[in-house]
Parts: structure tokens; C-alpha cells; sequence
């Protein structure tokens, strides 16, 4: 026994050796060989390589053919799957796409693809590239690209994604595609609609779903509707048929478009400098001889230093654009960031593509709230805009905006719980028109533009049932603010629901509990008594004593003899008399406040100080 107990541990020892030397020489009968005119066809996008060099590979020559023969069983994903080897190269690749009418043509140089096992590469990369387009919209399209690389591109899970579609019924995972690349920058010319060129683009973590349909096909048919909306497009509004078949053109659009959206997790990365000259078309009904000769509107001619996405971005998720700069003839303007985190429009595409999808939809009847995206915090910094006047004897127009920033928090039926605006210097100029002659007095005031600033903050309490706004306020710069702080009750969540009528009982049925009013004057009331003096042809001082008086008498008339009354037309008239800051403070005698059925029964103005505490005082 113990004889044969030492042969059989020496076996498996003998045996263990061999797997571990195996193991360490890597791969039997790695092979090396060279293929020439590779083509592989994956349907609407094929592939072609006329020289192929192959080391280590765990295929023999015909195998690794057999891999990429049109005529295969096998679908391209598990073909894929089967590629193995230390390196392949090749001095040239050429990938030609059909999408929609258009034919693309890309050519990469100088291939090296590294470690690869079981169809994922761990490095790739080409020195250099080019594109050619032909049969758009635009006329033909070329242009170079420089270095490209990458890591761990899974070559069977993207061929899955293009070619391939999900089973009915079934909502396949999102898998990484790609782990890093990396581009080193490219130039495009657009033909007639311009020219593109970025210095720079990286990004990690894109990933991709099979989806209802394969994403090449869906690539094919953006391409087609895309350019039959365009032909479409200019239908009449009288011209039923004409019409049906653009709004039909416009629903294939949108939904591959939504089917492509779906199907793709970007990830992380950047993109730097991006410099683009956009070129508008020509004007129909132009003769074919002078459509290129006038265009309708100039050049457009745009900057944009930086866009980023996922963890790139600002806030480490969403989208940012930095550095934008724009031009078009005598029109020009920046915006410093446009950018939102926190936003998705995932529920709002479901929701779009089941609509589209039903043939008899009944628009005009659509709960909206059904679409609504998840908000997020959407915001906009330094805008500024200038344009000419419209006419010779007006100044320039400037437009500016320091801050825009939309805050939504938990939606209920689509609707935000919670919600936050700031809009911080929004600069414009103030331009007279016949149809608001009011405009004519602000300029002459003296107020030639307006810097104005807003805030809103509200809150829903769904314990307390209480929306609490804090703060609501709206100004302009060295003219006047005005700051609100309120809290209504009863607020329920039938407020949220789906049902508009249920709603809009739920609305009715809220109460005012508190509220408060700051106005504070930097300017503005001086310059009203002013300009009302100078019409008037009276002396300022006569014009505020007036103002003061009627402030007075008027409110003490108006609104009674009660102490809440005489209280807020004291502070009013003081005031208007010596303008600086008025406070006024209201809250509901009832516990539950002052709903909208106890303001319907007053018949006096006065009788409203039966309901209410007042305080009030100007400063």
C-alpha cells in the first residue's frame, strides 16, 4: 500500500509539473502568418484588410481564416470570441458604412492590436487615419485623422451590439465596449456644410446594450429618415398628404433616434478644442446657378475649448461645455459653461418611444407630466451676446447673463418636490417699441438697460404637509429687490398626481399660513418721483409729499379702521416719504390658514384684516 500510495503522488506530481510548465510556456503551437485581403462583412458595415500579420496565435492559419469567411455558421459575435493572439498588425484598415444614402469610408494606418485572448484586446492603436464620405446632404466629405488608441475593446460583445438583436421580451445589461481610448485629434471638411476640427478626445467606461433591434441597422435607418425629413420637410400646411407623409418621416426619425440613445452608457472622457465653421444651406427655390453664390445667412464660426462628460464633468457626472465662442458676420458671443448634472432623460424616453410606437396615438389628450425629465441641476455662466442695432440711429445690442442655475429634486408623476432658480445678472438693454410705450419713461429715467436677478427656493413637506417658499425674490441692480418668504398648508400629494382634476382640487384646497414681504428701494422710487416731476412740470419735493399723502389717506380709506390696516399704511406712507425698506409680515388667525374659500366670501378689502395678524415697518 504504501508502494503504491509514493507511485501515485509521484504521478500526480509528474502531472502537476507539466501543467505548470505548459502553463508558463504560454499557448501550444502558437502560430505565426501573414494573410493578405482580409475582408470581413458584417452586413451594413464591412471590413477590409489587405495585409494581415498574425503572431501567437492558438489558431492555425485556415482556422484564423475561417474566423472572418462570409460564408461561416457561426454568428460574428462568437467568431470573435474565439480570436486569440499576441499581436496583430497591419500597415491599413478600411471600414466602409452605409447610413442611410451616404457611403463612409475610414482608412486607419499603421494597426498594432496587442494581447489578445478570447476576443478582447487589451491594447490597440493607429498612427494615423483618413474619411471619406459621399452621397450626403452636403456633397462629398474628407478628412485626417491622427493617433488613435485604446484598451480593452471587446470585440464579441460589440459585435453583438451591431449586429445582433435582443429576444422579445427581454431588456439585456449594458456591457462595457470599450475600457479607455484615446484620439489624438482630427480635421474634417464637411463639403458644403463646413468644416470641424478637435485637438484632442479621451474616454473610458462606454458601454452598450443589444437592443430590439441591431445598432447598424438602426444607424442605416437614422441616415434614411434623416434625409427624408429633409425632403419632407417643406410641405404645406394645406397639403394633407404632403404633411401625413412629413410627420410620418419625422416619427421614424424619432424613434431610431430614441432606439440608438438607449442602447448606449457613454461613460467618462473629454473632448479639447474644438474649432467648427458651420455653413448654412441656400435658400429654397433658389435658381440651381445662383444657389451657391448667396447664401441666406453668413458663416457660423464656433470655439469651444472643452467638453466633458461623466467624471469628467464639473460636478463628476452629466455633461459640461467650456469655453464656448461664437461668430456670424456681425453677431458674435460666448458662454463660459454650459452644464447639468444629475439629469436623465431615461424615463422621458420610455415614455416618448411607447407613445410613437402606438399608430393612433391621442396626442392632444397626453398626460405631459408623463415625459418630464429627471431635472437634475441644470446651469449656464457667463453669457454675453452682442449683435447690431436694428437701426442706424439705435446703440448695439448687448445681452449678458452671469448665472442660470435650474435645481429639481424628488419628482412625483414627473412633477419636482423640490425646486431651486437663481438667475444672477441678466443684462439687457431696453429698446422702445410702439406697442409698450412704458419703455420710453424708463429711458428717460436714465435707464438704459436692466440688471436683473431672481431666486426661487420651494419645498414640499410631505410629513407636514406644508410647501414652504424660501425665498422667492426678484430685482434689478440700483432700482429696487423684493424678497418673499411664504408657507402654505394642506399642500397633499394629490398636488403630484397624474390626474389633472384631482390636481387641481388638491390646489384649491391649500391655505397661506405665513408670509412675509421685504421691499427695498436702491433708486428706483426717487427716479419715478423724478420723472413724474418733470412731466408734470412740478418740483420734486411737491411730487413725494403727494405720494406720501396719497399713500396715507388712500390706504387708511381702502382698507379700514382696524389696527392691522393703520399699522400697514403707516409704514407704507413713511416709506414712499423717506424710500429705503419696507417690511410687512402676514400670518392666518386659523390654525390651518387662509385657504381660497375664505378669501371668496370677503366683500371689503378691510374685512381681510379679520383673518390675519399684520406687522409692518419701513426702514
Amino acid at each position: 500500500m504504501t508502494a503504491a500510495r509514493s507511485r501515485r503522488s509521484a504521478s500526480l506530481a509528474g502531472t502537476a509539473l507539466v501543467a505548470l510548465l505548459a502553463w508558463t510556456a504560454g499557448p501550444a503551437r502558437a502560430a505565426d502568418f501573414q494573410i493578405d485581403d482580409v475582408r470581413i462583412d458584417l452586413g451594413k458595415m464591412t471590413l477590409r484588410i489587405p495585409k494581415l500579420a498574425v503572431k501567437g496565435s492558438n489558431l492555425e492559419k485556415d482556422a484564423f481564416l475561417a474566423l472572418f469567411s462570409s460564408a461561416a455558421n457561426e454568428p460574428a459575435s462568437m467568431r470573435a470570441a474565439k480570436l486569440t493572439a499576441a499581436e496583430i498588425s497591419a500597415p491599413e484598415l478600411t471600414m466602409e458604412q452605409s447610413v442611410g444614402e451616404q457611403k463612409q469610408s475610414t482608412t486607419y494606418r499603421d494597426i498594432r492590436l496587442t494581447d489578445i485572448r478570447d476576443g478582447k484586446i487589451a491594447h490597440g492603436e493607429s498612427a494615423s487615419g483618413s474619411v471619406t464620405a459621399q452621397g450626403g446632404p452636403t456633397g462629398p466629405m474628407k478628412g485626417t485623422l491622427k493617433r488613435t488608441a485604446f484598451e480593452a475593446l471587446d470585440l464579441k460583445q460589440t459585435a453583438r451590439v451591431l449586429t445582433e438583436k435582443s429576444a422579445p421580451g427581454t431588456d439585456e445589461p449594458y456591457l462595457p465596449l470599450i475600457g479607455k481610448f484615446e484620439q489624438e485629434g482630427y480635421d474634417l471638411d464637411l463639403g458644403k456644410g463646413g468644416t470641424m476640427s478637435i485637438g484632442r478626445m479621451n474616454g473610458r467606461g462606454f458601454a452598450a446594450k443589444v437592443g430590439t433591434e441591431p445598432m447598424l441597422e438602426v444607424i442605416d435607418r437614422i441616415g434614411k429618415a434623416s434625409a427624408e425629413v429633409d425632403r419632407t420637410s417643406g410641405a404645406k400646411p394645406d397639403d394633407k398628404a404632403a404633411k401625413a407623409a412629413d410627420d410620418e418621416a419625422h416619427k421614424r426619425l424619432a424613434l431610431s433616434g430614441l432606439a440608438l440613445l438607449d442602447s448606449i452608457e457613454y461613460g467618462s472622457g473629454e473632448v479639447r478644442d474644438i474649432t467648427m465653421r458651420l455653413i448654412p444651406p441656400p435658400k429654397p427655390g433658389k435658381p440651381a446657378g445662383a444657389a451657391d453664390k448667396a447664401r441666406p445667412d453668413d458663416p457660423i464660426d464656433m470655439k469651444i475649448a472643452r467638453i466633458a462628460f461623466g467624471e469628467d464633468a464639473p460636478e463628476k457626472s452629466g455633461f459640461a461645455m467650456e469655453g464656448m465662442q461664437f461668430a456670424s458676420g456681425p453677431v458674435k458671443g460666448r458662454f463660459d459653461l454650459i452644464s447639468y448634472s444629475g439629469f436623465s432623460f431615461a424615463n422621458s424616453f420610455r415614455e416618448l418611444r411607447a407613445v410613437l410606437a402606438e399608430p393612433n396615438a391621442d396626442i392632444e389628450h397626453l398626460d405631459f407630466r408623463r415625459f418630464v425629465p429627471k431635472i437634475g441641476t441644470v446651469r449656464f455662466s457667463g453669457i454675453a451676446i452682442d449683435a447690431p442695432a436694428a437701426k442706424p440711429s439705435e446703440a448695439p445690442i448687448k445681452v449678458a447673463l452671469g448665472t442660470f442655475e435650474l435645481r429639481g429634486g424628488e419628482q412625483l408623476n414627473g412633477v419636482p418636490t423640490s425646486m431651486g432658480l437663481t438667475i444672477d445678472k441678466l443684462v439687457a438693454p431696453i429698446v422702445p417699441t410702439e406697442a409698450n410705450p412704458a419703455l420710453k419713461d424708463l429711458i428717460a429715467m436714465g435707464i438704459t438697460s436692466l440688471d436683473l436677478s431672481a431666486k426661487l427656493d420651494l419645498a414640499w413637506d410631505s410629513v407636514k404637509n406644508e410647501l414652504g417658499i424660501k425665498p422667492l425674490s426678484f430685482g434689478a441692480a440700483n432700482l429696487a429687490r423684493i424678497d418673499a418668504n411664504a408657507t402654505l398648508g394642506n399642500v397633499t400629494k394629490d398636488l403630484f398626481a397624474s390626474d389633472v382634476a384631482l390636481a387641481q382640487v388638491a390646489a384649491l384646497g391649500a391655505t397661506a399660513r405665513a408670509i412675509e414681504i421685504k421691499l427695498q428701494n436702491f433708486g428706483l422710487i426717487e427716479k419715478l418721483i423724478e420723472n413724474e416731476a418733470r412731466k408734470s412740470k412740478r418740483k420734486v419735493e411737491e411730487v413725494r409729499q403727494q405720494y406720501a399723502m396719497m399713500a396715507s389717506m388712500g390706504l387708511a380709506a381702502i382698507l379700514g379702521p382696524s389696527e392691522g390696516a393703520k399699522t400697514l399704511a403707516s409704514a407704507v406712507s413713511r416709506f414712499v416719504a423717506k424710500p429705503g425698506t419696507l417690511t410687512v409680515q402676514a400670518s392666518a388667525r386659523s390654525v390651518s390658514g387662509l385657504g381660497l374659500a375664505d378669501v371668496l366670501t370677503i366683500t371689503q378689502p378691510a374685512e381681510i384684516f379679520d383673518k390675519i395678524d399684520i406687522k409692518a415697518d419701513a426702514q
